[in-house]
C-alpha cells in the first residue's frame, strides 16, 4: 500500500508539471503576496486565538458555575435555617398548647380553683418553678407568662408578683386577635404592655408567641431568647458583607451583617427589609421561598427569602454578587496574562522561523523550477543542518530515482491499473462488513453503558442504605440503655411507694391512737367537772354551817366567841374553795372546747391519711404496669437489634455483588469502546484505500503521457 501511495504522489507531481507545461505559466516567487512568513504567523496566531476563545469560554463557564453553585448553596443554607426555625416555632406552639389544655391552670386563671389563700400561693410557686425549669431546659426560650384577668396572680418564669391584666393586652395592638374566633395564637415581635407590667426589656427576647385559652379569659406568652436567635443568625455565614434577618408579621426585624473577618454584627436601623419592594412582593407571593437579584447601594445583591410555615415569620438574606465572583475574576486575569504572553512568544518565534525557512525554500524552489521545466541534471543543496538539508538530499535522490523510474513506468502503470481495480472490489466488501460490525458494537456499547450507570446508581443507594442502617443500629443500642435505666428508676419508684405505704399505715395508726386518747381525756375532763361541782356544793354547805355556827356563838355570848372566830375562818375557806372551784370550772370548759377541736382535726387527718394511702396504692399499681411495659419494650428492642445485625450482613453481601457488577460493566464498556475505535479506524483506512485505488485507476492512463515530458 505504501508503494501505491508513493506512486500516487509521483503521478500528482507529474500531472502538475504537465499542466504547467501545457499552460506555459511561470510563477515568479517575488510576486507571491501570501508567503511563508504570513502563513507561519497565521499558524501561530490561530492557536493563540483559540486560547483566547478558550479563556473567554472558561471564564463564562466558571462564572456561571460559581454563581449557580453559590445560589444553590445559599438556598440550601436558608432552607436549613427555615427548617430549624420551623422546628423551634412548632415546639413552642406545642408547649403553649400544653399549658392552655392544663385543667388546673385553666381553672386557676378563671378563678374556679385554689381560692384558699394558702393553696393559691402554693400553686403559684409550684407553677412558677415549673416555668423556670422549662426555660432552663429549652435554651431558645427566654420567659413564659400565663396572664389572666384582674385579681388572678400572673404565673411567670420571671417570678414577678403581680395581678392579671388580660384586658389590657386585648386592648393593645399585640393582643387584638385574642377576641377573634378564627385565630387562637399569633407570633409578634414586641409586646409593650406585657414588658411594662412584668418589667421586661425588649432586647431580652427576639420574638414571642401569644396563645389564648379556650375560655378566652387568659393567655400564655412564650418569649424566644434574643441571644440564641442572634447566635443562630450569625452562624449562617452567607458571605462577606452579606445581610441575614428574621422579620415578624408586625414589622420587627432582627438583622445581622457579616463583615468578612470571621464575625457578624447586628445592623443599625439604616437598612430595613420592610420598606423594600422586593420584600413586600415576596410577602404577597404565594411561594413559600424564592430568590432574585436586586440593587442595593449601586451593587447587585442576591436576595433570598423563606416563609416559616403559617407563623407570619420570614427569614431573608442579601448577598453581594461580587463576594462570590472573586474566583471568576482571578480566572479572567490569569487567562488575559497567558494570552498576551503566548501571543508575544508566538509572533517572535514565527518571525525567526519564517525567515530561515524562507531563505532555504527560495534556494530549493529555484532548483526545483529548473526540474519542473524537465531538467533532471540540476544539483540541489542548502547551507543548513536540519530538515531542509535532508530535504535537499532527498530531492537529489528523488531526481536519480525519477530517471530510473521513467524507464520502468510504462510496465508499472499497467500493473497499477489492474491492482487498483482489485483493491476497489476488496475495499467495498470490507466497508460493508465494517458497517455491520460498527452497528453491532454501538448496540452493545449502549446496553453496557446503561448497565454501568444503573450499577453505579445502585451502588450509591446501597451505600446510603448502609449508613442509615448503621445509624439505626447505634440508636437501638442507646434506646436499650435508656430502657434499662428507666426500668431501674421504675423499680426504685415502686420501692419508694411501698415504703411510703408503710409510713402512711403507721401514721394512720398513730392518728387513731391520738383520737382515742383525746376522747379519753375528754371523759376524764367531765369527771373533773363533776368533782368541781361536788366541791362547790361542799363549799356552799360549809358556808351555811359557818353561818349557823356564828349565830349560835352570838347566842352563847362570851362563851362562844372562840367558836365564832373558827366559824369565820371556815366561811373564808369555803369562799376561797368556791372561787377556786369556779376557776377550775372555767379551765375545764376551755379544755373541753380545745379537745373538741383537736378531735375534729385528728379525724380529718385520719381521713387525709386514708386518701393518701389509696393514692399510693394506685401509684404502685401504675409503676408495676410501667415496669411490665418496659420489660416487653426491651425484649422487642433486642429482637429489632438482632434483625438489624442480619440486615447489615445482607447489605454487605449485596454491596460487594453490586461493586463486582459495576466493575465488570465498566471493563466491558471500555473493551467495547476500544473495538468501536478500531472499527472506525479501519473504516477510514478502507475509505482512503478505495479513493486511492480509484485515483490510481484514473491516473494510470495519464502516466504514459507524463513520461515523455522529461529529458534525462
Amino acid at each position: 500500500m505504501t508503494k501505491n501511495i508513493n506512486i500516487k504522489g509521483l503521478i500528482n507531481n507529474l500531472r502538475g508539471k504537465v499542466s504547467k507545461e501545457s499552460k506555459r505559466e511561470a510563477v515568479d516567487i517575488k510576486k507571491i503576496k501570501f508567503g511563508i512568513l504570513p502563513k507561519l504567523l497565521l499558524g501561530f496566531i490561530l492557536p493563540v486565538a483559540l486560547i483566547v476563545i478558550l479563556g473567554v469560554i472558561s471564564y463564562q463557564k466558571a462564572s456561571s458555575g460559581l454563581v449557580s453553585n453559590y445560589e444553590k448553596a445559599t438556598s440550601n443554607t436558608i432552607s436549613m435555617a427555615t427548617s430549624y426555625l420551623k422546628h423551634v416555632t412548632e415546639s413552642v406552639n406545642g408547649l403553649s398548647i400544653q399549658y392552655t389544655e392544663d385543667n388546673d391552670i385553666d381553672f386557676f386563671t378563671r378563678g374556679l380553683a385554689f381560692t384558699d389563700p394558702f393553696e393559691r400561693i402554693s400553686f403559684v410557686i409550684d407553677v412558677n418553678n415549673e416555668l423556670i425549669k422549662k426555660t432552663q431546659l429549652e435554651k431558645f426560650i427566654q420567659n413564659i407568662h400565663i396572664i389572666g384577668n384582674e385579681k388572678i396572680p400572673v404565673l411567670t418564669s420571671s417570678m414577678e408578683n403581680i395581678q392579671g391584666f388580660y384586658r389590657d393586652i386585648i386592648e393593645a395592638p399585640e393582643g387584638d386577635f385574642l377576641e377573634s374566633a378564627q385565630t387562637a395564637y399569633k407570633w409578634v415581635g414586641t409586646h409593650p404592655v406585657i414588658d411594662e407590667k412584668i418589667s421586661l426589656e425588649e432586647e431580652e427576647y427576639a420574638i414571642s408567641l401569644i396563645r389564648r385559652f379556650s375560655s378566652k379569659g387568659a393567655c400564655v406568652v412564650v418569649d424566644i431568647n434574643a441571644n440564641h436567635m442572634l447566635s443562630f443568625l450569625q452562624e449562617l455565614e452567607l458571605g462577606k458583607d452579606s445581610i441575614v434577618g428574621l422579620i415578624t408579621e408586625d414589622g420587627k426585624e432582627i438583622l445581622i451583617r457579616n463583615s468578612g473577618n470571621d464575625e457578624a454584627v447586628m445592623m443599625e436601623t439604616s437598612f430595613n427589609f420592610g420598606d423594600k419592594d422586593y420584600f413586600l412582593n415576596s410577602i404577597a407571593a404565594t411561594d413559600s421561598a424564592g430568590s432574585q437579584y436586586v440593587k442595593y447601594q449601586s451593587e447587585d445583591y442576591l436576595y433570598m427569602y423563606s416563609k416559616i410555615g403559617d407563623t407570619g415569620l420570614t427569614i431573608c438574606g442579601m448577598v453581594p454578587k461580587s463576594s462570590f465572583m472573586v474566583q471568576a475574576s482571578e480566572i479572567r486575569f490569569v487567562t488575559f496574562f497567558i494570552v498576551i504572553l503566548a501571543s508575544v512568544i508566538a509572533v517572535t518565534i514565527g518571525v525567526m522561523i519564517s525567515r530561515g525557512i524562507g531563505k532555504a525554500l527560495k534556494n530549493i524552489n529555484t532548483n526545483l523550477k529548473m526540474v519542473s521545466e524537465g531538467d533532471l541534471t540540476v544539483s540541489v543543496s542548502v547551507n543548513r543542518r536540519d530538515e531542509f538539508a535532508i530535504l535537499a538530499s532527498s530531492i537529489m535522490g528523488m531526481l536519480g530515482n525519477m530517471r530510473k523510474l521513467i524507464f520502468k513506468m510504462t510496465n508499472v502503470s499497467k500493473l497499477v491499473s489492474v491492482s487498483a481495480a482489485n483493491i476497489m472490489d476488496v475495499s467495498k466488501n470490507i466497508a460493508v462488513s465494517n458497517g455491520d460490525i460498527t452497528k453491532a458494537v454501538d448496540e452493545i456499547g449502549n446496553g453496557i453503558e446503561g448497565q454501568a450507570y444503573d450499577s453505579q446508581s445502585c451502588l450509591v443507594q446501597m451505600d446510603e442504605l448502609s449508613q442509615k442502617i448503621t445509624v439505626v443500629y447505634t440508636n437501638l443500642h442507646e434506646i436499650e440503655d435508656l430502657m434499662e435505666n428507666m426500668k431501674e428508676l421504675v423499680s426504685n419508684g415502686i420501692m419508694s411507694m411501698e415504703q411510703l405505704t408503710k409510713q402512711s399505715e403507721a401514721t394512720s395508726n398513730i392518728t387513731r391512737y391520738v383520737v382515742s386518747n383525746i376522747e379519753a381525756l375528754e371523759e376524764k375532763t367531765k369527771s373533773i367537772s363533776n368533782i368541781v361541782q361536788v366541791i362547790n356544793d361542799i363549799a356552799d354547805q360549809t358556808n351555811l354551817l359557818s353561818l349557823n355556827a356564828s349565830i349560835e356563838a352570838a347566842r352563847a355570848g362570851d362563851m362562844g366567841r372562840g367558836f365564832a372566830v373558827v366559824a369565820s375562818e371556815i366561811r373564808e375557806l369555803a369562799n376561797k374553795s368556791m372561787t377556786s372551784a369556779n376557776e377550775i370550772k372555767s379551765v375545764i370548759k376551755a379544755i373541753k372546747e380545745q379537745t373538741a377541736d383537736t378531735v375534729l382535726t385528728a379525724k380529718e387527718a385520719e381521713n387525709v391519711v386514708s386518701l393518701q394511702d389509696n393514692a399510693v396504692n394506685h401509684t404502685i399499681s401504675a409503676f408495676q404496669n410501667m415496669n411490665s411495659g418496659i420489660e416487653k419494650l426491651i425484649d422487642n428492642l433486642a429482637v429489632i437489634g438482632e434483625n438489624m445485625k442480619n440486615m447489615e450482613s445482607a447489605r454487605e453481601g449485596t454491596l460487594l455483588s453490586v461493586e463486582n457488577i459495576s466493575a465488570i460493566s465498566e471493563e466491558t464498556l471500555a473493551t467495547s469502546n476500544s473495538i468501536e475505535n478500531a472499527v472506525y479506524t479501519q473504516v477510514n483506512s478502507v475509505s482512503s484505500l478505495e479513493e486511492a485505488a480509484k485515483e490510481m485507476g484514473d491516473n494510470a492512463k495519464e502516466l504514459m503521457d507524463a513520461i515523455n515530458i522529461f529529458r534525462i
